[in-house]
């Protein structure tokens, strides 16, 4: 019969996993967010108005 030694081993994996997914995916879409700002500063346009409005090239609608 074994020895009872209550909680000297506590298994945290499922914790690990959940929080190593958890940081790698915000700091995956920090990420991406940081490059698409910066990316889309060449295509940002002021208007007399003040505001401010992205002209992306291939999502602009063409005259037919």
């Amino acid at each position: 019969m074994g020895r009872y030694v209550p909680k000297t081993y506590s298994n945290r994996r499922l914790l690990r996993i959940i929080f190593r997914t958890v940081v790698t995916v915000s700091l995956t879409v920090l990420f991406l967010f940081i490059v698409l700002f910066f990316s889309l500063q060449n295509y940002k346009v002021s208007n007399e108005d003040g505001t401010v409005r992205l002209d992306i090239p291939w999502l602009m609608d063409e005259p037919e």
